[in-house]
């Protein structure tokens, strides 16, 4: 598989998990929203995001190996019956420049179960969203797999969901992303964490009618040359030592 389609591969997923809430899920807040709003599913409806990462050697040398900028193109191509409803089948197709032909990565499938969005991808099932969203709602993404598993990412074995904690950031949001002026943002917070070591940050933004717009990642990792504790107060991004960082944001969408 191309390096591209690794890092696609590799960085993508988002799998969904069993709901834990903070909140009584009987008695939501007035202002809750439905998940559909901001994740709608249709056949054929499709999602081009840019993409732009960062790579840390997989050795250790506190050297970037490369960087990736590419195409992200997403559409929903199928479904099929489940127990609880539909299934939609959301193919992904990756390219380095606008010239050239969309290569298939893979395919993801998207579920509404029990109050939860699911999100299947690599064999692991992520909760994206739950039914209804409002300000102050947590829940536990991964419940469906042990967030401590290690995950081979470009040679290196990490713990890309350590720490993981989904909660809603804020609704309603005006946001300039891309070429766009969005109104009605939804940010959903994944993972926010940081030791000496490690660094895991996700977070996820959708408008309304949309679906996803805008996503960054910092999955990174360091032992600072055996000595951690001399790195404290480096930016991650000149002391990591494996993992990457990610940007992807929509440029174009079809209903």
């Amino acid at each position: 598989m191309s390096k591209v389609g690794r890092l696609f591969g590799f960085l993508l997923g988002i799998s969904i998990v069993f709901w834990h809430c903070t909140a009584d899920p009987l008695f939501p807040p007035v202002e809750a929203e439905s998940a559909e709003d901001y994740f709608p599913l249709s056949l054929h409806r499709s999602w081009t995001y840019q993409v732009d990462s960062v790579i840390y050697d997989p050795l250790g040398s506190l050297n970037v190996i490369d960087t990736v900028h590419a195409y992200l193109h997403e559409v929903i191509t199928d479904t099929f019956s489940i127990p609880s409803g539909l299934t939609y089948v959301l193919n992904q197709f990756t390219r380095t420049d606008t010239l050239l032909p969309w290569t298939f990565v893979k395919s993801i499938g998207i579920s509404q179960e029990n109050d939860r969005l699911l999100w299947q991808e690599d064999g692991r099932i992520l909760i994206k969203l739950i039914s209804l969203l409002y300000q102050g709602l947590s829940w536990n993404g991964t419940a469906f797999f042990d967030p401590l598993v290690f995950i081979s990412i470009f040679g290196e074995l990490m713990q890309p969901f350590k720490s993981w904690s989904f909660s809603i950031l804020g609704q309603h949001e005006h946001h300039q992303v891309g070429p766009f002026d969005w109104d009605q943002v939804l940010r959903v917070q994944q993972a926010d964490n940081e030791n000496l070591i490690e660094r895991r940050f996700s977070q996820e933004w959708y408008q309304k009618d949309v679906g996803l717009i805008f996503k960054r990642m910092l999955i990174l990792d360091t032992q600072c040359g055996g000595q951690p504790a001399n790195c404290a107060g480096i930016p991650w991004e000149e002391k990591a030592e494996k993992g990457y960082i990610l940007t992807q944001t929509l440029i174009r969408t079809t209903l």
